[in-house]
C-alpha cells in the first residue's frame, strides 16, 4: 500500500493492471506478465506503474511463482524507483556531455577541415604524412585561414592524442612574461610569483604544443626556445632544477620567416629546427571551389547555434561569396555567414555589404525590344530545361543550402512536385532532356 499509494478500503477494489500507465513500452511489459501467467512459468520483470494516490511514477522487481494446483501465485516485488531514475538521469547526462563536446568540437576553430579542392586535398596529405613521425611542423598561410585547425588534426592523427594539445599565440604575450608564461616559475621568483606555476612546456608534456605567431616571438627569448627544442629539458623562472620535457612542436606564422631570418629578426637555427615539415595553407581566394561548401556548412552551423532554421544560399548570393576576394580568409567568410543569417530573419541570405562582390542581377529599366510571346509548351519546355539543368549543377540534390531547390530560390517540396508534373524523376536529372 505504502509503495503503490493504495488506502486500506481500496484495497480489494484495485487490479495491478490497472496501475500500469498506457505507454508502448508499459503495456508490453505487462502483457510479457499476463502471458507467463498463463502459460503458468515462473516470471521475473521490471515493471512501469503509476501510483494511484497522486500518479507519481514507480518502478517496480516483479518476482511471480504460479502454486502447483494452478490455484493461486505467489507474487513479490521490490521497489527500484530510485535506481531507475538515477539511471535514467545517468543516460541523459552522457547524452548532454555527448552533445556538448560535439558542438565544442563544431565551433572550434571553423569546425572540421571544410573542402575539396585540389589545394585543400594536398594539405590534408600532408597532414596524413607528418602527423604519425612526431617531427616539428611549421605552418604558414595568411591571417584566418585556419592554421591553428591544420596543428589541431596534426595532433589528432598522432600517437600523442590521448595527451594535451596546448596553444599559445606568442604575439600576446608580454615580453616580461614570456619566459614566466612558456617555462613556468617558482614561488617567490619575482613580485606578484605567490605560488609555483607550470609554463606551457610542462603543461603539453607528452602531447603538443602549438606556437601560434612565433615570428612574434622576442629575439631574446628565441635562444631560450631553441635550447629546450633541442636539449628537451627546461628551467622554470627563479629555479636551478632542470626539468625533463617530451613536447612535439607545431608552429605558425602569416610572415615569411626566411625574409625575418634574413633581416636579423628570426634565428636561422631556430627557423631551421621549427621547419623539418612545412605546410603551407592557401588563402581561399586561391580554392574558390571551396568557398560554397564552407558556406553551406557555416549556415547550417550559425542556425544551429542560434536555434534557427537554415536560411535559403540563393544563386544570387552564391555569385556573391564566390566573386569576392575574401582577404579575410575562411575567418571572415565565418563572420559574413553568420551576420548574414541574422539579418535573414527567414528569408533568403544577402551578402550586400561586400564590396568588390558582384551584385546580384537586376531586372533591365526598359527592355530593348517587346519580350517573345512562347507557347505553352514552349513556356513548359523552358521550365524542364531549367530543372533539369539545376540537379545537373547540384548532382541531383534537391535539399539543403547547396541543393536544387536553393539554387532555384524555391521551395524543395515545390521542385519536387514540378518535377514529378513533368515526368522527371526527383533527385536525379534527366538525361534525355538535356
Amino acid at each position: 500500500m505504502s509503495i503503490l499509494g493504495i488506502k486500506p478500503e481500496e484495497m480489494a477494489e484495485t487490479f495491478g493492471k490497472s496501475l500500469v500507465p498506457e505507454t508502448v513500452d508499459a503495456q508490453s511489459r505487462l502483457r510479457g506478465v499476463l502471458e507467463s501467467f498463463e502459460r503458468g512459468n515462473e516470471s521475473s520483470a521490471i515493471l512501469e506503474l503509476r501510483r494511484k494516490d497522486n500518479g507519481k511514477p514507480v518502478w517496480i522487481q516483479w518476482w511471480s511463482k504460479p502454486a502447483f494446483s494452478g490455484e493461486y501465485t505467489r507474487t513479490m516485488f521490490i521497489d527500484i524507483t530510485e535506481r531507475v531514475l538515477l539511471e535514467q538521469e545517468q543516460v541523459r547526462l552522457e547524452a548532454q556531455n555527448a552533445y556538448l563536446r560535439d558542438e565544442v568540437r563544431s565551433t572550434q576553430n571553423f569546425g572540421d577541415i571544410v573542402g575539396g579542392s585540389r589545394l585543400i586535398r594536398e594539405v590534408m596529405q600532408q597532414i596524413q604524412l607528418v602527423a604519425s613521425t612526431g617531427a616539428a611542423v611549421l605552418v604558414t598561410g595568411e591571417s584566418g585561414t585556419g592554421k591553428e585547425l591544420v596543428a589541431r588534426a596534426i595532433h589528432d592523427g598522432s600517437p600523442r592524442k590521448g595527451h594535451a594539445l596546448i596553444t599559445v599565440n606568442c604575439g600576446a604575450v608580454p615580453e616580461s612574461l614570456f619566459e614566466s608564461e612558456f617555462f613556468g616559475h617558482v614561488k617567490g621568483a619575482f613580485t606578484g610569483a605567490i605560488k609555483d606555476k607550470l609554463g606551457r612546456f610542462e603543461l603539453a608534456d607528452g602531447g603538443t604544443l602549438f606556437l601560434d605567431e612565433i615570428s612574434e616571438a622576442p629575439l631574446a627569448m628565441q635562444a631560450k626556445l631553441l635550447r629546450v627544442l633541442q636539449e628537451h629539458e627546461l628551467e622554470r623562472v627563479g629555479d636551478t632544477r632542470n626539468r625533463k620535457v617530451d613536447v612535439r612542436i607545431v608552429a605558425a606564422t602569416n610572415r615569411d620567416l626566411k625574409q625575418a631570418v634574413d633581416g636579423g629578426r628570426f634565428r636561422q637555427d631556430l627557423y631551421y629546427r621549427l621547419s623539418v615539415f612545412p605546410i603551407r595553407l592557401p588563402p581561399l581566394r586561391e580554392r574558390r571551389e571551396d568557398i560554397l561548401p564552407l558556406a553551406a556548412h557555416f549556415v547550417a552551423q550559425t542556425a544551429r547555434r542560434m536555434n534557427r532554421p537554415a536560411p535559403q544560399l540563393t544563386r544570387a548570393a552564391m555569385d556573391q561569396l564566390t566573386s569576392y576576394e575574401w582577404p579575410g580568409n575562411v575567418r571572415e567568410l565565418q563572420n559574413a555567414i553568420e551576420r548574414a543569417v541574422i539579418l535573414a530573419q527567414g528569408g533568403a541570405l544577402q551578402f550586400d555589404w561586400l564590396k568588390g562582390a558582384r551584385p546580384p542581377p537586376t531586372a533591365a529599366a526598359a527592355p530593348a525590344a517587346p519580350p517573345a510571346v512562347l507557347t505553352d509548351a514552349e513556356l513548359k519546355q523552358r521550365e524542364r530545361e531549367n530543372l533539369v539543368a539545376a540537379l545537373a549543377q547540384t548532382g541531383g540534390k534537391i535539399f539543403g543550402p547547396t541543393g536544387a531547390a536553393a539554387l532555384l530560390g524555391m521551395k524543395p517540396t515545390t521542385v519536387v512536385s514540378r518535377l514529378k508534373a513533368l515526368g522527371l524523376e526527383a533527385g536525379k536529372p534527366s538525361r534525355k532532356h538535356e
